[in-house]
């Protein structure tokens, strides 16, 4: 079985995130032991998260445990945002709407919370 799956957070909402955040926890405890690539995808204003002096520690703490973050490029440019003020070890992907398709076509699993 294939356990790979991708998150998708697209709206500024701390409530959406923090679904996100317990669905993700979740899964990890469902899998342990089994191999798959888990990653959460922030596109349009979610990308504010992403933010240093916004970034949730839990966030920081599923990184540590395999979590992929990416975030869209088009959304850091919309929000005036750069590499820099993004926190660390995220992936930046061309545009998140494509890196959706793509994932799908790679047989990930989409959840939206």
């Amino acid at each position: 079985m294939n356990y790979n799956v991708v998150f998708h957070v697209d709206l500024d909402d701390k409530n959406i995130l923090n679904l996100a955040i317990s669905n993700i926890v979740n899964y990890l405890n469902a899998t342990e032991g089994k191999k798959a690539e888990i990653i959460l995808l922030f596109n349009g204003a979610s990308v504010n998260f992403l933010k240093k002096e916004n970034t949730p520690q839990e966030l920081i703490e599923l990184q540590k445990k395999g979590l992929i973050i990416r975030a869209c490029q088009n959304a850091i440019n919309k929000f005036s945002l750069t590499k820099d003020m993004l926190m660390n070890e995220i992936e930046i992907v061309p545009a998140g709407i494509v890196e959706l398709v793509r994932l799908q076509n790679e047989h990930f699993s989409y959840i939206k919370p």
